[in-house]
């Protein structure tokens, strides 16, 4: 079973204070960017693994910031403007020796991904940024001040310049202290038999639930989008392509054995989002409807009997 990862939205479950700046966090999606500002009181604190990469720019600094990964303690002074750096889905503790006030800066996997891929030019397999306690960075540190700024801001353009700095930031953040772990090369890649017909066999056998590039790329080995790339290549079709005439052929079948059972049913069991979903299919494919094709395929079963007798 995967840890429950740490959100934005739970940190003051985990560390005693308040918001100051209530930002982006409940406003966009999982999936991007936010913002929220905090006064923490003194404490030491155990941060679990975090859902997303964390920024945290210090506006009241502290003497005494104590960072633990698990194996040793470090002790630093944080001064308003330095940067505070956490990995995502790395568990560390940390104590801090008066109360103090931040801004963080929420970068979601998927966001940085995208960026990593198009700095990189190639698809990205994973990215490794480390804690960092405390980082004197002027120029990371204007741009999280320029964010917070923008998120709160009511001005023409707000939202399309905080698109550029979310893209500066995580170049910054790849260029100076990550890196991205280049995914194999597609070219030349094959579906060994075995693997094919483990495709098909998972495929059939879930036609009835809602299969995802996500978890064909798994049976299969391959990253999502190499996948893509990989099946069609050997299926010449790609994956929903595919998944889709197994879902109509499966439905061919079923009509053709079931005279009694509801369209609907049918629909379902062949995980069709609705009956007319697969009305729409059986047109366009079979140039009928599903209770046309059953009363087609009735009708020369009773006409196939009859001659053999």
């Amino acid at each position: 079973m995967n840890p429950v990862l740490l959100t934005p939205k739970r940190m003051l479950e985990v560390i005693p204070g308040e918001v100051t700046v209530e930002g982006t966090v409940d406003l966009v999606p999982d999936h991007c960017m936010s913002l929220r500002g905090y006064r923490f009181l003194e404490t030491e604190v155990f941060i679990p693994s975090m859902r997303d990469y964390q920024l945290v720019r210090w506006k009241q600094g502290t003497p005494r910031l104590g960072f633990c990964d698990g194996h040793c303690w470090q002790v630093a002074q944080a001064a308003p403007g330095d940067v505070t750096l956490l990995a995502r889905a790395e568990p560390s503790r940390w104590f801090w020796a008066n109360d103090i006030e931040v801004s963080h800066v929420y970068i979601s996997q998927s966001v940085m991904a995208k960026v990593a891929q198009e700095l990189f030019q190639r698809e990205i397999d994973g990215i490794f940024i480390d804690h960092c306690p405390v980082v004197r960075d002027t120029e990371l540190s204007g741009l999280i001040e320029a964010y917070e700024r923008e998120c709160l801001s009511d001005q023409p353009g707000h939202a399309l310049y905080t698109q550029t700095l979310e893209i500066q930031i995580c170049i910054h953040l790849l260029r100076r202290y990550g890196g991205a772990a280049i995914e194999r090369s597609e070219q030349g890649a094959r579906l060994p038999a075995h693997t094919r017909h483990q495709l098909q066999d998972y495929i059939d056998a879930n036609l009835s639930s809602a299969l995802t590039i996500k978890d064909l790329a798994k049976v299969a080995g391959f990253s999502a989008s190499q996948f893509i790339r990989v099946f069609t290549t050997e299926f010449g079709t790609p994956p929903h392509r595919f998944v889709q005439a197994r879902r109509l052929k499966k439905a061919e079948r079923l009509l053709s054995q079931w005279a009694d059972i509801p369209l609907k049913a049918v629909a379902m069991e062949c995980g069709f989002s609705d009956q007319s979903h697969m009305t729409r299919l059986f047109k366009e494919k079979l140039s009928m409807t599903p209770k046309q094709y059953r009363g087609q395929t009735s009708l020369l079963g009773r006409v196939d009997g009859e001659n053999r007798h």
